[in-house]
């Protein structure tokens, strides 16, 4: 795949700027601790994101951090806890938008449970 890896961090006194960036970042990033988000985009996509959280801040006493990565650089990172190092996507998941992103997969131990109890 082509692209970057990119860490994304971002401070701000608003709860409400604040919100509108974690809400913006899930679409596009990976949340690995409140407020830093890590990411592979491609060159237009990393762009579109720029267009979106430039408006949701006040640079005045916000600030945010993109840190680009090439993902030799990313593979070669120390990550110690969870949720562990992001993995390079080889494929993406599209998702039906009337279920949403943050709906839970599904657990396949559960149908083996229910089968039991019938």
């Amino acid at each position: 795949m082509s692209g970057m890896f990119y860490i994304i961090c971002y401070d701000t006194p608003s709860d409400k700027r604040r919100g509108k960036l974690h809400k913006t970042l899930k679409n596009y990033a990976v949340a690995v601790q409140e407020s830093v988000f890590e990411t592979f985009l491609e060159g237009p996509r990393f762009d579109e994101l720029l267009r979106r959280i430039t408006p949701l801040i006040d640079p005045a006493v916000d600030s945010v951090r993109i840190y680009a990565m090439t993902r030799d650089a990313q593979r070669r990172m120390h990550v110690f806890g969870l949720p562990g190092l992001l993995e390079d996507p080889d494929h993406f998941l599209v998702a039906d938008a009337s279920h949403g992103l943050d709906a839970a997969p599904a657990d396949p131990d559960d149908d083996a449970d229910e089968a039991k109890d019938t």
